[in-house]
């Protein structure tokens, strides 16, 4: 599939706030400040990747069998590579901690992976149908505590609206209704953000992940009305992020073309660093530093696969047009 500049733009940009968040988080319980920051970060970050998912499986022409089959055995690879050394270098995982949970930040593959199979039903129905539907089921999945984070099942429920919104947004017509209401959008970003910010403590931080079931509440209805109110923030700064992105070459397209490497590894990078204990003291400095260097050696060893990739296949084509010389020569 041709590479599209917006699209390598949006998750250029995105990749940096997710390794920006992950920082954020476990620096937060690293040096004890709040994860304000981190949350409104969230109420963009994933849903937009999401978002991005949905339209490209849209337009792919593989089977989303073939699409799924590739994000299981990647999570398998992953989760397997990762838990050994969590669990052997880091000793931060139990060797008996269930396989099927995911570890950290790998529930994306898994989710990416029970969202393609979810593309047989979702083809079936019309958007207004699939959406509303979607959005009930996730809305009510909060009420049963047995929907948790095994085969990352809470997040996939949860993250179908955004995937739908994406998937059907050339049906819908998505794009005429961005550029109309454009202004009302980025006025409604703007209000949002400053009643956040006078009331930050009003999300839990469980509440951001959306994989938790509405009895970290006293009153399971609290939990309820929050990931309503956190369904809509989502879409308003989901909509107003993707308006600002620019559609042309930029320093954000190149590290679009990478993410997925990015993504699997400074996790790990970051999970380092802090169990090693080799932060700095000041709290400042210790999260600047511990961005800088999860995602330059996220970047780093991204790139290198990349450079190593593209080696492997010149080699190939040369050794293609070598046997293709050779085999005329001998005729």
């Amino acid at each position: 599939m041709k590479r599209i500049l917006y699209f390598d733009n949006i998750k250029g940009v995105l990749i940096l706030c997710v390794v920006l968040g992950h920082t954020l988080n476990l620096c937060s319980d690293y040096y004890g400040f709040n994860h304000n920051l981190f949350k409104l970060i969230t109420f963009f970050m994933m849903p937009a990747f999401l978002f991005v998912t949905g339209y490209f499986a849209k337009k792919s022409h593989k089977p989303p069998i073939v699409r799924a089959g590739k994000m299981f055995i990647i999570f398998i690879i992953a989760q397997t590579i990762i838990t050994l050394y969590y669990t052997y270098v880091l000793g931060i995982v139990s060797p008996d901690k269930n396989p099927l949970i995911p570890r950290y930040t790998l529930w994306f593959l898994l989710t990416c992976g029970s969202l393609y199979l979810l593309e047989y039903l979702i083809r079936k129905f019309n958007f207004k149908t699939i959406f509303i539907l979607s959005l009930i089921v996730a809305l009510i999945s909060g009420f049963f505590s047995e929907i948790n984070n095994f085969l990352s099942i809470s997040r996939t429920i949860t993250s179908l609206p955004m995937f739908i919104l994406g998937y059907k947004a050339n049906e819908i017509n998505l794009k005429d209704y961005i550029n109309k209401y454009r202004k009302l959008i980025f006025i409604l970003t703007i209000i949002i953000t400053i009643v956040f910010l006078f009331n930050m403590d009003f999300f839990l931080f469980k509440d951001i992940y959306l994989k938790y079931s509405y009895y970290i509440y006293n009153n399971p209805l609290e939990g309820f009305i929050k990931r309503i109110l956190i369904y809509l923030v989502s879409a308003v700064f989901t909509i107003s992020f993707l308006n600002i992105i620019s559609k042309n070459k930029t320093i954000f397209t190149k590290l679009g073309s990478q993410t997925l490497i990015i993504y699997l590894t400074h996790g790990v990078i970051l999970k380092t660093l802090i169990t090693l204990n080799i932060m700095p003291e000041n709290a400042i400095i210790g999260t600047i530093l511990t961005y800088i260097i999860a995602l330059g050696g996220s970047i780093a060893i991204a790139f290198t696969i990349s450079k190593i990739k593209k080696i492997g296949g010149l080699i190939h084509v040369k050794k293609y047009i070598f046997t293709k010389r050779e085999a005329v020569s001998q005729v």
